[in-house]
Order: structure tokens, then sequence, then C-alpha cells
């Protein structure tokens, strides 16, 4: 006879210890079937631990009457169960406009932005999101699919600190499957986003197309395989972590809030692997959102070799070479 889910999840947290006694744990739910079930299941063994759970919500402003019934939705079941409920909201296209960035990437900026903001004014350590197996799949698909390096392959991690703050996906080893399965066993309702359902979006489209397909024709337990690669390439990975703080050390020479400056003469003398890194990270310490795609990087890097050179650079930033410098700056944008 299976095992029923909230044993193997329990046993999942004590193995991973991600969560201690009297933690305040804030549960990031959107009122679709995954988080809704990573809720009850929270709730449930949330009495053994004296943990203080809490509920958050973040409305998009994409589908206005659905949301809100999302919103509500959420709401009665955070009350339903005594568990503070913090809901925030944000024009995430206006957003996307404004940084020049696809919706899904607004949308995840505001987001997390909200999420992060309570978990500091209230003083919760912890938020949870119920990112599953399937889900790690889709990310490591997609991420192959627009060529991608070691930390794409690593797809969505189990655990990672933005400042205090821990963020961690508990339901992470089980599928979506084993998550529907548990809802309809306790009969518990939730809402469904129409919007997942929409070939407009990549993510989408290898759910409901390419997965299936690869599923019958090539590998019947392919999203197994696929969420598989991360734990694989971890450990490859971290070591390259590791290299590339010890190499940020030594090559940064100054940062300021628009400006990373390198020594060019350390930074030229890195193997190419850790160069695209330390310019990668410089990129992303001006702005979140910017990145650089190796096509992009190889035609950076053979005009390294230069004694002067400029390079425009994702989300308006430029890369200016100097004799003595390499030199990453945010442009002033007009008025």
């Amino acid at each position: 006879m299976a095992r029923d889910l909230t044993a193997l999840f329990e046993e999942h947290l004590e193995r991973k210890k991600f969560f201690k006694p009297h933690d305040q744990i804030l549960i990031a739910c959107s009122g679709g079937p995954d988080s809704v079930a990573l809720f009850h299941l929270l709730e449930k063994i949330a009495p053994r631990y004296a943990w203080k759970l809490g509920v958050l919500h973040f409305n998009h402003q994409l589908r206005p009457k659905d949301a809100k019934r999302d919103e509500i939705f959420v709401k009665k079941l955070a009350r339903r169960f005594g568990v503070p409920f913090y809901h925030g909201k944000g024009n995430v296209k206006k957003e996307a406009k404004k940084e020049k960035s696809s919706v899904e990437e607004a949308a995840r900026k505001l987001r997390y932005g909200f999420f992060l903001r309570i978990a500091r004014q209230k003083k919760y350590s912890k938020i949870v999101f119920a990112h599953t197996q399937d889900d790690q799949a889709e990310t490591v698909l997609m991420r192959i699919l627009q060529g991608t390096g070691l930390r794409g392959l690593s797809g969505i991690r189990e655990k990672v600190f933005r400042g205090p703050i821990l963020l961690v996906r508990p339901v992470l080893p089980f599928t979506k499957k084993e998550l529907l399965s548990y809802l309809e066993k306790y009969s518990i309702s939730f809402r469904t986003d129409k919007s997942n359902e929409s070939l407009h979006f990549l993510r989408n489209r290898i759910r409901m197309k390419l997965i299936p397909s690869l599923r019958r024709d090539y590998n019947p337990r392919l999203v197994e395989a696929l969420s598989r690669i991360p734990a694989i390439v971890t450990e490859e990975n971290d070591l390259f972590s590791e290299l590339e703080k010890l190499a940020w050390r030594k090559v940064l020479k100054r940062r300021t809030g628009r400006k990373v400056e390198f020594r060019r003469h350390v930074f030229l003398k890195l193997p190419a692997a850790l160069q695209f890194r330390m310019v990668e990270k410089a990129l992303k310490e001006l702005h979140p959102q910017s990145g650089l795609s190796f096509d992009a990087w190889e035609r950076l890097r053979r005009g390294l070799s230069r004694p002067r050179n400029c390079f425009s650079l994702p989300k308006d930033i430029d890369l200016a070479l100097t004799s003595k410098n390499i030199t990453l700056y945010k442009k002033k944008r007009p008025g």
C-alpha cells in the first residue's frame, strides 16, 4: 500500500533539515494545486514543530477578474486555518515595458520583491515555494533548448539565500501527479490558472507539447531523468562558484553604484570560463535581469585583445576597455 504523501514529505524535511523548531515560514500561494497542496502539507505538520506559518499572495493584474477570485480564495484558505495572510499587487505589463523585459521576467521581479519585503517587515526567516519535479524538468529542458552552461543545468535550486531570508522549494522531489492525488484524496479544492494552458508561453509549450512527445517516443521516465541533471552537475557548479569568488577578489578594482571596474591584466590571465563568469557577475551586480548569451560573449571575447574598445551589453550597460581597466557601467538614461 502506497504511503501517504504527508509522511513522505515530513521525512524529506527531516532529511534535508530545511527548518528548525519555532521557525517562522511564509508560504507563497497562488491558489493553484501545487501551492495549495504545499500549504496543507505544512499546516498539517506545523504544530509538531511549533512553526509559525504565514501565506503570501501576489496579484499580477494580468487576469483582472480571475486574479481577484484567486486572491479571495487564498485569503479564505488562510483565514480558515487561522494563518496570517499578506497580499500584494503590481502592474506587470507596465513593469515589463519600463524594464524592456518579458512579462514573465517582470512578474517574477515584482512577485519576489513583494515576498522578500513582507518577510523582512514581518520578521519571517523563510519563504517556501511549490516548485515540483515537473517544474524542474521543464526548466532544465527549456534551458537546454536556449543553450546553457553548468549554471543553467543546475535548474531550480532547493534552497537559496536572498540576504538573510532563505527561499526553500520543499516539494521539488515530488511530481505534480503526486500533489494532485493528495488533493483528490482529501477533497481539497484549488484554483486553475487558464494562462497555464496558453501556448503563447515557451514553458507551456514545453510542458504540453514537447515533454509528452519525448516521453512517448523516447523515454517514459523523461521527467525523472531531466530532474536528475541538476543533482549531477551541482558539485561541479559549486566548485566553479568557489573559483569564481577567488577570481572576483583578485580581478575587482572598484565597485560603485553604477560601475564595476576590473584590473585588465589580471582579467586577461583568467581562463575564458572564469572571464565569462566575471562579466556575468558584474552585469548582475549592475542589473539583476541582465546577462550575456554565449554568442555575445564570444563576440566580446574576440575584442578583448584590442588596446581600447567599447561594447553595448543588455539592460543599458556598456563595457569599456582601456590599457589598464575593463569597466562595466550603467548608461545614464535621458532626463
